[in-house]
């Protein structure tokens, strides 16, 4: 991020403190999953606004948070997203509870007959504030948590 988070130096002195890299990068994991929460939150109630009220599928309701596989050991990413994917496919399995949203994309970056109606990128840049300081608040809170156990 190109933006500087305040915080960082007692978060960093509790890092030495805990000295257990697996427990630190699960307490980043935990902390991250609730910061991209307010991210989630606002990206569900800008789709619920665009959303068809006469159509079975709600995109909000297949909106969620979960983190991707990093290579790097002290690596942490978390993302939003909309499950589904983006292509149409035969159900296999428990179906969305949205039901099947695969054309989000087209809401979101529009199409030659139709244009766009980002409900997932302003969820994001609108809230980048709340979303460091809720990390930082909630890393120092669960390396508190860690430090505690020992």
């Amino acid at each position: 991020m190109a933006n500087d988070i305040t915080g960082l130096d007692e978060v960093q002195a509790k890092l030495r403190q805990l000295g257990n890299k697996r427990k630190a990068k699960n307490a980043a994991t935990r902390a991250s999953r609730k910061a991209m929460n307010i991210v989630k939150k606002a990206a569900r109630e800008n789709a619920k606004r665009i959303d068809d009220k006469d159509s079975p599928e709600k995109i909000w309701k297949n909106i969620v948070t979960k983190p991707a596989r990093t290579k790097g050991a002290g690596l942490v990413v978390m993302r939003v997203g909309v499950k589904g994917g983006a292509k149409k496919r035969a159900q296999s399995g428990k179906p969305n509870s949205g039901g099947d949203t695969w054309y989000f994309r087209l809401v979101e970056y529009g199409s030659s007959t139709n244009s766009a109606s980002p409900f997932m990128r302003p969820a994001l840049n609108n809230n980048m504030n709340a979303v460091q300081a809720e990390f930082t608040r909630a890393y120092s809170a669960e390396l508190d948590k860690e430090i505690a156990k020992l």
